[in-house]
């Protein structure tokens, strides 16, 4: 056996030179060279190489204890790993994945092990799977006796002649903790659930509200065939394939995810989601908390009979229910507690809620105004298009509020002269007023009259845009009555 150098390019540019233990024999008339184990950095080995050369030749160590040489050959981040494995163990991490896992190949580090190294860099440094590489090398991570992991760098004389010249790290490594993740994936649901019984008995959770919320993530390549999709973009790529990942939370406490095909829409994610809980968790009494995403009558229908409670936003757009709900908001308002993300902010936006009469039985509603979001929103949220029609009128909340108001400005200049609405909001079964238009000069727009519409009559109904040239227009009523 002999020692070799070989050197390896690490993070940020930063090269290092690496002693390894090298076995040479003969086997079936071939000379065969075996890595026996890596020794670590040259410079923090320099004073000990001729020890170690010494031994590998058969001498005997030095004898005798010199407290003088004794020095610190390195220093690493400790800290956070040990916060790490208090809280692996606590949760009971350790035992349920030693009870699920094994033993792995080559290194022999067991499937725990390697599970605790992912979960630590995702706390500590998230990265992916080749950045871990370079947390290694200043942060002290080992298994539960002591190990140390170390990062495995390829030769750069090897890299630069392989397919995979940017990938540093050896490929086994890289493989070890990617097989990780498939045996994750694996026992998914049953990690999942026994966590959740070792939360609920050691936060005592109270399970009567479940929240759940999606996000998209994108990929810059193809991403996996089986879910990536085109879908509607919540990180503003509309060209990158992306998946959809949702969340479900029980007082304050994640207790499963679910990714979703990246064109699936947020309503549809919903049924199976309530199965999940019902079935794998025994959840069958609780309240479900979701955006106006996730609102259709067939959800709503579902959670009542599954006996389900139900707290869910409502979409204004081409809801004049909604609208009328907001009309009916002349009380006292009720301000919320201030979430942390707005807590941080220097004046803190302002939520506030009053309960307002509901039009069925059983179902209390709410409405809530926001400061932060009508700042974020502004003419964009009121930006859909308003389509009326014979018969059924959709009319979004700048155009409803404009009904009965005499000088109300329009998007584009056009101006409402005297309205007199006397046709409830709704569906209406009948002809609309007769209406007139009135466009101002130097506006662009389109308007037709009630012939222009499928089963109208001249002068009965009308539809059209109007808005500035070169901007995005509104559909918008105009003109006064006849």
């Amino acid at each position: 056996m002999y020692l070799r150098t070989v050197k390896a390019s690490g993070g940020k540019g930063v090269q290092h030179e690496y002693v390894r233990l090298v076995e040479s024999y003969r086997q079936g008339g071939k000379k065969i060279q075996r890595v026996v184990c890596n020794l670590g950095r040259k410079d923090l080995l320099a004073e000990h190489l001729d020890s170690l050369v010494r031994l590998l030749g058969g001498e005997r160590a030095e004898s005798g204890f010199v407290a003088e040489k004794v020095r610190a050959a390195g220093a690493f981040d400790f800290g956070p790993e040990l916060v790490a494995r208090h809280l692996w163990r606590e949760l009971g991490l350790e035992e349920i994945l030693d009870r699920l896992g094994g033993r792995g190949r080559g290194n022999g580090a067991s499937f725990c092990e390697r599970s605790f190294v992912l979960v630590a860099n995702r706390l500590c440094a998230p990265s992916s799977e080749h950045g871990l590489a370079r947390w290694l090398e200043t942060d002290f991570v080992c298994d539960r006796d002591g190990r140390r992991w170390v990062p495995l760098w390829r030769e750069d004389s090897e890299r630069r002649r392989s397919r995979t010249p940017r990938v540093r790290v050896e490929l086994r490594q890289l493989k070890q903790w990617y097989r990780t993740l498939d045996q994750l994936q694996a026992r998914k649901e049953r990690i999942e659930r026994e966590l959740y019984l070792r939360l609920r008995d050691l936060f005592s959770l109270k399970v009567d509200l479940v929240f759940y919320d999606l996000t998209s993530t994108y990929f810059e390549g193809h991403g996996p065939e089986s879910l990536a999709r085109h879908g509607h973009s919540r990180d503003g790529k509309p060209r990158n394939r992306q998946v959809l990942v949702g969340l479900v939370m029980v007082d304050g406490w994640p207790i499963t995810h679910h990714v979703f095909q990246g064109n699936w829409r947020d309503s549809t994610t919903v049924a199976q989601v309530l199965g999940d809980i019902e079935k794998r968790f025994g959840l069958r009494r609780v309240v479900f908390v979701g955006d106006r995403g996730m609102v259709t009558a067939e959800n709503i229908a579902l959670l009542e009979k599954k006996g389900q409670g139900y707290v869910v936003g409502l979409n204004r757009r081409r809801r004049l229910d909604v609208y009328e709900y907001i009309e009916r908001a002349t009380g006292a308002w009720i301000d919320c507690p201030v979430g942390t993300t707005a807590s941080e902010k220097s004046c803190p936006p302002k939520t506030q809620v009053q309960e307002v009469a509901p039009k069925e039985p059983g179902v209390r509603v709410f409405v809530v105004r926001s400061e932060e979001r009508t700042s974020s929103s502004g003419a964009g949220e009121e930006s859909g298009e308003s389509v009326v029609t014979r018969g059924n009128f959709a009319i979004d909340s700048q155009m409803q509020l404009a009904l009965n108001t005499s000088g109300t400005s329009f998007p584009g200049g056009a101006t409402a002269t005297a309205w007199n609405w006397d046709v409830p909001l709704g569906s209406v079964e009948g002809a609309a007023p007769d209406w007139t238009w009135k466009i101002p000069p130097g506006t662009s727009g389109a308007h037709s009259t009630g012939a222009d519409v499928a089963g109208g009559e001249p002068g009965n109904s009308v539809v059209g845009q109007v808005g500035p040239a070169g901007t995005p227009r509104r559909a918008a009523m105009v003109g006064a009555t006849s």
